[in-house]
Parts: structure tokens; C-alpha cells; sequence
């Protein structure tokens, strides 16, 4: 068991600062990960942990010892880094690239015994390199290069794994298998593996813990499940997201909502209150804001996907407890929402005993002069899972005037007819 602790770690190059304020801890059989945009201090950090970098503040321990005590042989019997192409001289065969990393263990004369050929030819089936072992590292495609980059590090037999950047180049078949394979490794020798990486959600499938990074400062530290939260990736990305659990590989995943562009909409004259669910009323909320106008929606339970929608977009919902029928209380809620928007929409969701009460609220819709436009893309006789009540509900919706369309395509242009009329009646007569 082999542990490395990073206390107070800061370094700048010249004046500006790269890490500041770094501690961590991190122990054998782990696979960390390290996310962060472009210059939060992903390399920087490996670098000061493979003894390439110091730090200009704080100290960094491996297993008890400072680093600032080992020899240059000693940091690579026991740490291995990969840099993204870092092949000083591109013109050598990929046999002898992955033979460098048996230099700390051959000594001064460099000499190849039975046993180091033996890893590097472990290393190069482990990465299924072997056919290419002859070719010059520059004759290889950019996949082909980071698995030869890969294989060294594992030939040179390092208790601690450092990975920058360790799949940039491969298609996301071979970056789930060099993952794959870089996670095997790591529990079955009891490796400490540090990797940064891009793509949060390959982290959140592979890494068992992470350390977010912004501007050389730790955001977040920890488990993966307790790093990856909304919160966190805005305050290191500065982007708004959804971070969900998938039902197959119970990993978290991160889905980008892109709002920025929603700030600069020149606003419409008409509020719109939308009554969904299911995720029926994703895409129809964000297009309602990219138009400019003013959204409401509810009543949604809590872990709906179109309630964590309308939260990340930051329209005003009304909620209800999870997997619970609409109370008394948000139903009342939802109406008050209803007086203060123009148009109500009812989206395709299904309709069960719980959510009942939202197609009352389109009836009251109706009847208090709103307009309502009901989509009906999907039947509602495949969707009506009340014994009929839904569907006579429809009916009624129909007979008191509802607009009904098949899609949601539809609906922004009968938006701009009803605004266009809402111009006309209060226009100032001259």
C-alpha cells in the first residue's frame, strides 16, 4: 500500500499563478481524475507530482518521504508520466520507445535483460501494439502513438501512474477500452493512477474519485458521485448542466444546457405556462426562451426530467414530492401561475391518477378566457392510463376551444398570430 500526500502545494511560472493552495491525498488501487478547463492546472500538478516541476510553496510526500529527497532514479522506479506526444525523438521504432522505460532498472549501461524484455513485450500485448513494433513513431497514427505512449508507462513498472490527457486521440471505442484497461491495472497491481482528463463523463465511468480544478484552485474533492454536481462543473466550466445517474451503468452523466445565448432575446409580450412532464417539455422551454418569451411550468415532481430542465433554465416551476399525486397546495399554485401567463400549453405526456389534476388545471385554462394549445403528437387513447378519463377530458378540452396540434412545430407560429392580435387591440387609436 502506497499513499501520496500533497500539502499546500502553489507554483507560478514567473508571475503567474498555476496551482494554489493544493492538498490531497490519495492511496493504492485508485484512479483519480483530474478535471478542469484549458489552464486550471491539470499538468502543472502532475508534473509537480512526477518531480518534474517544484513547487515554489508547500511539499509533496510519497509513502512518508518528500520528493525533494529522492533521486532522479528513484522518482522513475516509482512514478511514470505520459504527456501527450512527449517523444523527444519521433524518429525511433516503437520497440525501442517503450525499452526507455526500463532505464531506471537497468543501470548505467542501458543493457536489456530476459526479464525487461519480457515486460515491454507484456506491455506492448496489454495495448495490442505488437504488429506495429518495428514502425518509427512518426510513421503512426495519433491512437497508435498515445497507446505507445501508454505501453512505456506500463513497462517502467512506476507504483503511480501519471496521465495527461491519456485518450485525446482515440475514437471513443479505444478510449473506453484504454480506460478500461488503465482501471484494470490499477486495481490489479495497486496503482495510484492520476490522470487528467476532458470528457467528465469518461471520468465519471472510470475514475473512482476527482479533483476539479479553476484557476489553479480546487473546486471540489472527492468521490466522483460527490465532484460531478451541477454546482460544481458551473463554478469550474462556468457552463449550466444536468447531472443525471444512468439506469444501466449507474454512473453519473453530464448533459451541457447552453443558456448564454437566451440572455441577449429581445423579449415577447406574451407569458406562457406549460403543463408537462416525462420530458415532454424539454425542448419546447428552451425554445419558448430562445424566442423571448417569459415561461412557467408545473406541476412537475421532483426527479421529473422536465422538472431538472425548467430549474437548469431557470424558469419558475411549481413542484410536488417525488412519485406523489398533486397536492391541494401545488395545484392551487399551479393555477396562480396560470392567471399570470397568456397561453397555457399542455404537452404529449402521459396522464395517471397522480397527475390528474394538470388537466383540470388546462380545463380551468379555458374557462378563465386563456388561450390553451393542447399537442397531440402521440394519441392521447396511448397515454391515458386513467380508464378513460383522460381521454374525455380531451374531448372536452376540444369542444370548449382548445387548439389542438399534432407537433410542437406548430405552436410558435400560432404564438405570433396571438401576439399579433394582442398588438392590434392595444394599439392607440389616433
Amino acid at each position: 500500500m502506497v499513499k501520496i500526500e500533497i500539502e499546500g502545494v502553489q507554483f507560478s511560472y514567473k508571475s503567474t499563478k498555476a496551482l494554489e493552495n493544493i492538498t490531497a491525498k490519495f492511496e493504492s488501487g485508485s484512479f483519480v481524475g483530474l478535471l478542469g478547463p484549458n489552464g486550471s492546472g491539470k499538468t502543472t500538478l502532475l508534473k509537480c507530482l512526477s518531480g518534474m516541476l517544484k513547487p515554489k510553496v508547500g511539499s509533496i510526500y510519497f509513502d512518508g518521504k518528500s520528493l525533494d529527497i529522492f533521486s532522479g532514479s528513484d522518482l522513475a522506479k516509482n512514478f511514470s508520466i505520459v504527456l501527450t506526444n512527449s517523444i523527444d525523438t519521433p524518429q525511433m521504432e516503437v520497440f525501442d520507445i517503450i525499452a526507455t522505460a526500463r532505464h531506471p532498472w537497468t543501470g548505467w549501461l542501458g543493457s536489456l535483460g530476459s526479464k525487461d524484455i519480457e515486460i515491454i513485450n507484456k506491455a506492448l500485448e496489454i495495448l495490442e501494439i505488437k504488429d506495429f513494433v518495428t514502425k518509427r513513431f512518426n510513421e503512426l497514427s495519433d491512437g497508435q502513438k498515445q497507446k505507445v505512449l501508454i505501453a512505456r508507462a506500463l513497462a517502467q513498472e512506476a507504483k503511480v501512474l501519471l496521465l495527461d490527457e491519456p485518450v485525446a486521440h482515440l475514437d471513443i471505442k479505444h478510449q473506453i477500452e484504454v480506460l478500461g484497461l488503465i482501471k484494470r491495472i490499477t486495481k490489479e497491481k495497486n496503482l495510484i493512477t492520476i490522470g487528467a482528463l476532458h470528457d467528465v463523463n469518461l471520468a465519471s465511468l472510470f475514475c473512482d474519485s476527482a479533483i476539479l480544478l479553476s484557476e489553479g484552485r480546487i473546486i471540489s474533492i472527492g468521490p466522483i458521485d460527490n465532484v460531478l454536481t451541477d454546482e460544481n462543473i458551473k463554478r469550474a466550466f462556468n457552463i449550466t448542466t444536468i447531472v443525471k445517474r444512468h439506469p444501466i451503468t449507474d454512473s453519473l452523466y453530464v448533459v451541457p444546457i447552453c443558456t448564454s445565448e437566451l440572455k441577449s432575446v429581445q423579449p415577447r409580450a406574451l407569458t406562457v405556462h406549460i403543463i408537462c412532464g416525462g420530458g415532454t417539455g424539454a425542448l419546447l422551454m428552451r425554445t419558448l426562451l430562445e424566442h423571448g418569451y417569459k415561461v412557467s411550468a408545473g406541476v412537475l415532481n421532483v426527479l421529473d426530467t422536465d422538472y431538472e430542465v425548467a430549474c437548469t433554465l431557470g424558469i419558475p416551476v411549481v413542484s410536488d414530492a417525488p412519485f406523489s399525486s398533486i397536492t391541494e397546495e401545488a395545484h392551487k399554485a399551479n393555477l396562480n401561475k396560470i392567471d399570470d401567463a397568456n397561453v397555457v400549453i399542455l404537452t404529449d405526456t402521459p396522464f395517471g391518477r397522480g397527475n390528474l389534476r394538470n388537466l383540470g388545471a388546462a380545463m380551468m385554462a379555458l374557462e378563465k378566457g386563456k388561450t390553451v394549445i393542447v399537442v397531440e403528437g402521440k394519441p392521447i387513447q396511448e397515454r391515458d392510463f386513467t380508464g378513460g378519463y383522460a381521454q374525455a377530458s380531451y374531448e372536452e378540452l376540444r369542444r370548449k376551444g382548445a387548439i389542438f396540434v399534432k407537433g410542437y412545430d406548430k405552436i410558435l407560429s400560432i404564438l405570433n398570430e396571438l401576439e399579433d392580435k394582442r398588438e392590434l387591440c392595444i394599439k392607440p387609436s389616433r
